[in-house]
């Protein structure tokens, strides 16, 4: 049944019956000799406000003004009205074919119609109508950033001005809307915002009064970065090293890259930070030249870190010794009178292990042996003797040293 009523000639044929009984059943008492079918006769029937389409060139011009619809009537038997308004459906089309016009301005065409039954006479009203095309422009508008709640960004952070990409976008109109238009913005809200905004935002035109216009561009959307800065500090990076070199290898030099980073934070927090640490790096997987990523640990309560890793590249070497009979300790921090005990000496030997390039370098003066003396002690006390040098040379010595402190 669904399909018989898809069926256009189905519902025409049937509306003819319904019409057809309708007719002799109003008639049949007004008639001497009722006739089995209705008088043929016309009758006028008329659709007010039928939309109007215009087709012209497009890629040319702007449809400035147009009727939006005209006045229909259609003349025929009321059998055919009454099919018409029965079977009626959008397939009809009233409309101005502007599509040979060749230039902008006023034009006065006809009104065309097509897909009505071709039993009914179509007549538009008016049938002609004025038209006006203006020919369009491309220019070019340059964009700008408007940042929102800028004060709600908080007294630890400040935007940056804002990039926008592309600067400018082209909008292709009639003359008479270009010239409507002063000027193409994007809204940045930078509300609750704690790092860089980078963002695709729509761009919208505003006239002179500052009332929005709706016109198109190329592109519709542009990017915009707008940097978020906080206080911050730049801060050098600290390898933390776990594990041992293989046996036989030493570091002849380790760079890391970058080797200062930005440490983001409330300005109390920076005063504290010296420098940032590295994850540990494991050195007993370090055997030839190469270079390995770390992560960088974030100081406590500071906001972020930039770059969050560093690249760090070892060049190493075969492990050699250099003895030196001789270095002289150094007796720090004491607040009374302390002097090394009777027997013993006051410098010691020690061993420095390196690459050859390395312990090439190293003298005697390089190497600082020291006892920390501070504290209370009295007599005879041993205390552990620390040595520093230069990096990537390890050392050998005895442990600690023994001191007379006087009372």
């Amino acid at each position: 049944m669904d399909k018989l009523f898809n069926s256009i000639w189905f519902v025409r044929i049937l509306a003819f019956f319904i019409a057809l009984m309708l007719f002799i059943m109003v008639n049949q008492d007004n008639v001497g000799t009722p006739s089995l079918l209705p008088e043929v006769t016309n009758a006028p029937y008329t659709i007010e406000d039928q939309p109007l389409e215009v087709f012209y060139d497009e890629t040319r011009f702007e449809l400035v003004d147009q009727p939006e619809t005209v006045s229909v009537q259609l003349q025929g038997s009321q059998v055919s009205i009454s099919l018409f308004q029965l079977t009626s459906n959008r397939s009809t089309e009233v409309f101005v074919d502007a599509t040979d016009v060749t230039t902008e301005g006023e034009h006065v065409l006809a009104v065309n119609t097509r897909n009505f039954p071709s039993d009914l006479s179509v007549t538009t009203q008016p049938q002609v109508v004025r038209i006006t095309l203006k020919e369009k422009q491309t220019v070019s508008i340059p964009v700008r950033v408007e940042l929102e709640n800028e004060s709600e960004l908080g007294d630890e952070f400040a935007a940056g001005s804002p990039i926008a990409n592309p600067v400018n976008v082209e909008v292709t109109a009639d003359g008479d809307t270009i010239d409507q238009i002063e000027e193409a913005k994007v809204f940045v809200d930078l509300e609750g915002v704690k790092e860089t905004v980078e963002d695709d935002y729509p761009v919208h035109f505003y006239d002179e009064s500052g009332q929005e216009l709706e016109i198109e561009s190329n592109p519709n959307f542009v990017s915009v970065t707008v940097p978020i800065t906080s206080p911050n500090k730049l801060v050098p990076v600290k390898m933390v090293k776990e594990n041992e070199l293989p046996d036989g290898i030493s570091i002849d030099e380790v760079t890391i890259e970058p080797n200062e980073v930005t440490v983001y934070g409330p300005t109390d927090v920076l005063e504290d930070i010296e420098f940032v640490e590295s994850e540990p790096v494991d050195l007993s997987k370090v055997e030839e030249n190469g270079e390995v990523t770390a992560k960088l640990k974030t100081p406590t309560d500071a906001e972020r870190i930039e770059p969050k890793e560093v690249r760090v590249h070892f060049s190493v070497g075969k492990e050699e010794r250099q003895a030196f009979s001789d270095v002289p300790i150094e007796i720090v921090g004491a607040e009374g009178t302390v002097r090394f005990a009777a027997d013993q000496p006051s410098t010691v030997p020690v061993t420095a292990f390196g690459t050859k390039a390395r312990l090439d370098r190293l003298s005697m003066n390089d190497i600082q042996l020291q006892v920390d003396a501070s504290g209370s002690y009295k007599g005879e006390q041993s205390l552990p003797i620390s040595v520093s040098g230069p990096p990537h040379i390890r050392f050998e010595l005895d442990d600690e040293a023994m001191l007379q402190f006087e009372e």
